[in-house]
């Protein structure tokens, strides 16, 4: 088993006076398994379909934490 960790820091910009009205960060963590070394290219696919999960736990932070702005402004 081996982890894959993806970081992410993201401002939300006010278009009319150009400064930041949200900064943050988020961060997601996933494991994987490889298969034995009988499988050669199961490692590669392994760790591109981690990464394809952090990325949409890394989106689906980012969606939550903008729509809590939206609707609390904070």
């Amino acid at each position: 088993v081996e982890n894959f960790g993806l970081n992410a820091s993201y401002q939300l910009i006010d278009m009319k006076t150009g400064r930041p009205v949200l900064s943050d960060a988020t961060f997601a963590r996933v494991s994987y398994d490889i298969p034995g070394q009988e499988q050669r290219f199961a490692r590669s696919r392994a760790l591109r379909d981690s990464e394809n999960r952090a990325a949409k736990v890394i989106a689906d932070a980012i969606q939550a934490r903008l729509a809590s702005y939206f609707v609390a402004k904070t």
